[in-house]
């Protein structure tokens, strides 16, 4: 089974973390879809290598360490509803 971290990126405050290494990406897809259906600008990716630190580097974004649980936070606040973070 192959590999990969998942990034979460917040195109509002220009921020993003590396959430870590996965298997499988369909809840994190599933929340950001979910996420962006409540007027919230996020989106995802994933790279297949390890990345050295602040080896990804997206022009004028930065690195926010906690990003995907605060993200879940504000969609809760906002539409009353929870998301599964894994």
């Amino acid at each position: 089974m192959k590999r990969f971290i998942e990034i979460i990126i917040d195109d509002t405050s220009k921020t993003i973390e590396i959430i870590g290494w996965s298997h499988d990406d369909t809840n994190l897809i599933n929340n950001v879809v979910t996420m962006q259906k409540a007027n919230m600008n996020v989106r995802c990716t994933t790279i297949d290598n390890e990345p050295l630190k602040g080896e990804i580097i997206i022009r004028g974004y930065k690195s926010e360490d906690g990003l995907y649980t605060r993200l879940l936070s504000e969609y809760e606040k906002k539409t009353g509803k929870s998301l599964k973070k894994w």
